[in-house]
């Protein structure tokens, strides 16, 4: 950029030192803030540009945002032509796009820094601003598993952006961190346009595959949300709905494996150019290239001493091009160096030599890319037995740690009472003759006590009661003969049968959510059969009615303890809601079972009755429409449930 240079001063503060990255209107450069004596980085673009005036003013109101999840901007201001906001430096960080350059990261780590960015973005939109150019570049992270995200209003006014209304901006922000999740679970990018350093998403008819169809070891959750974001256009509608369906997530950096191509993802091998390679392919001996963004990716191959220094590579197997082992490599690079060789000799040998010798290096190049390409699908196989192999490792780890040996459950504690009265704390020590003489005359006197009650109430029994009948009651054997009118007996009517029919007994109330993580709010379940009106149960919330679009229901699974014949089932609603009831054998699922009935928009006592019992261990109350909560989410509220 004209006036911006190596050692120009911006402000008369801010000593510009390399450039770190060209954007397309734009420049970052590291600087020294000479006034406070620390690094940061400066962002630059001409004064003349049309949007000038915008960038400016989006960098002052980013300036006022304060959350630790955002890159601050220190500054903002003008020089020599020259307008320029001024960030926090983060030298030891690295962008999400060099971080899945070796593949994607574990499933709980995508998670962690989704979630990190969406509440990032979720503190902004609270500000009134928003991203609206979410990619792996803006996301940040630090060598302690901090995450940070960059360029929330100003990346949009950089590159001129239309105003759009905060709904629609809060909605393009929510699909791009779903984007996130999508590119960190399988590393590639699933929107439209290109992302420099990561492939693109496959795109079939209805979209792009999901990434448990990419990916191997991906989370039902995150999984949904990438499908029903990316292709069905439901999904969260702000940055802080999406924040909510993820969590809870690590509030530490989670190291382990991460999620493996499937093994029956085909990529196809396809010969590039020379001019289409790697630099490293294309030269061996040529030095690698300063990053364009100025911050160090995960290999360890930024180049922090300037433009001019060199860092020798070391051998780091995480490294290494996926597919290809270090023989190969090593094969290569010998290739590389025999070519340089055999060209000094057909050079003097003639033309025919040389042509031979370059066309051969070519071909041996593209087949190394070719190779390379190909490799990291035909690795899948392995990757996703290793990542069967961890887990399996985990859950065995985990099952030893709740073990707990019979020695364990035997210690004794001191601080315990005497299990017997009047004996010593070692239960196992012999009482003493004075201990067992009082034992045996406290017996004795209780048994005395006893009988002398005992033998008082049979005397009393039919003291109280008087002869109706008086002196003149008849004599004999004592048999008394009573007349009655004859009595006409009625049959009893359906609604008293009904009223008879016995509440069955429950077991036991689960949270049931097949299509998320299995249960909903578990520790609430059992409030709906305390015999408390004033308790109940309630669903997580949701961004709208139809539970935000992510699920067809939520409910609550009543286990009876054994197969009962079930024909009516009373609810307590709190709140109106649409809900129907299952009765089955299948805990896993309501679909094997019979509809006993189902209530539309009705709150209060709500009574669902069959027209004849059906046979089930299990009833399934399935909400399928919520209520407004008093918090502005939608939940689903059951306070009684009663089984006859």
């Amino acid at each position: 950029m004209h006036g911006v240079g190596p050692s120009t001063l911006l402000g008369g503060r801010y000593a510009v030192q390399r450039r770190l990255e060209q954007l397309p209107r734009a420049e970052r450069w590291s600087a020294h803030d000479t006034t406070l004596e620390r690094d940061v980085v400066v962002v630059c673009f001409t004064e003349q540009d049309s949007h000038a005036d915008t960038v400016l003013d989006a960098a002052r109101r980013a300036a006022g945002l304060d959350n630790s999840r955002l890159v601050r901007v220190l500054d903002v201001g003008r020089s020599d032509g020259v307008g320029y906001f001024v960030e926090e430096a983060l030298p030891e960080a690295s962008t999400l796009t060099h971080l899945l350059e070796q593949g994607g990261l574990p499933a709980e780590e995508a998670r962690r820094v989704t979630g990190e960015v969406a509440t990032a973005l979720e503190a902004a939109r609270a500000r009134g601003l928003h991203h609206l150019r979410l990619t792996p570049g803006s996301v940040l992270r630090a060598q302690d598993g901090t995450v940070k995200l960059r360029g929330v209003a100003t990346s949009a006014a950089l590159a001129g952006a239309e105003e759009v209304d905060s709904t629609t901006a809060s909605r393009l922000d929510a699909v791009g961190v779903v984007a996130i999740a999508y590119a960190a679970l399988t590393s590639r990018w699933p929107l439209p346009g290109t992302v420099p350093g990561l492939e693109s998403a496959p795109h079939l008819v209805g979209g792009v595959p999901a990434p448990s169809e990419i990916a191997a070891g991906v989370p039902g959750d995150l999984d949904a949300l990438c499908r029903l974001t990316l292709n069905e256009d439901q999904g969260p509608v702000t940055p802080g709905d999406f924040a909510t369906q993820i969590a809870p997530w690590s509030s530490t950096p989670v190291e382990g494996l991460a999620a493996a191509p499937r093994d029956d993802e085909v990529s196809p091998t396809i010969a590039l150019p020379v001019d289409d390679l790697p630099r490293e392919r294309q030269d061996p001996q040529e030095p690698e290239p300063v990053p364009a963004d100025g911050v160090r990716p995960a290999t360890g191959r930024a180049n922090p001493g300037g433009d001019d220094a060199t860092t020798p590579l070391r051998f780091d197997p995480t490294t290494q091009p996926r597919g290809i082992p270090d023989d190969a490599h090593d094969e290569e690079r010998g290739e590389g160096r025999g070519a340089a060789a055999a060209a000094g000799a057909a050079a003097a040998a003639g033309a025919v030599g040389t042509a031979l010798g370059t066309a051969g290096h070519a071909a041996g190049h593209a087949a190394g890319v070719a190779a390379d390409r190909f490799g990291t699908f035909a690795k899948a196989q392995a990757d996703k037995a290793a990542h069967r192999r961890e887990l399996r490792r985990a859950a065995e780890e985990r099952a030893e740690q709740r073990r707990i040996s019979l020695d364990d459950a035997l210690v004794d504690d001191d601080g315990l009472e005497p299990p017997l009265p009047m004996l010593p704390p070692g239960t196992a020590a012999k009482p003493t003759k004075d201990e067992s003489k009082l034992v045996l005359a406290i017996l004795a006197a209780f048994l005395v006590v006893a009988t002398v009650l005992g033998v008082y109430g049979v005397s009393q029994i039919g003291s109280g009661i008087k002869n109706p009948l008086g002196n003149n009651a008849p004599k004999g054997d004592g048999t008394v003969t009573v007349t009655a009118p004859p009595a006409t007996v009625t049959p009893s009517s359906a609604g008293g049968d009904e009223q008879q029919a016995k509440d069955l007994p429950i077991l036991s109330v689960t949270g049931f959510d097949p299509e998320g993580d299995g249960s909903e709010r578990n520790g609430e379940a059992a409030r709906v059969f305390d015999g408390k009106k004033s308790t109940f149960w309630s669903s997580e919330g949701y961004a709208s009615s139809s539970l935000g679009g992510l699920k067809k229901g939520v409910g609550l699974r009543v286990d009876l303890g054994q197969s009962s014949k079930v024909s009516t089932v009373v609810l307590e609603l709190p709140s109106a809601a649409d809900v129907t009831v299952y009765v089955g054998q299948d805990r896993n699922s309501f679909a094997a079972g019979d509809e006993l009935g189902s209530s539309s928009d009705k709150s209060g006592t709500v009574t669902i009755r069959a027209d004849k019992p059906i046979d089930g261990q299990y009833v399934f109350i399935w909400f399928t429409k919520l209520s407004k909560a008093d918090d502005g989410r939608f939940r689903a509220t059951l306070a009684e449930v009663t089984v006859s």
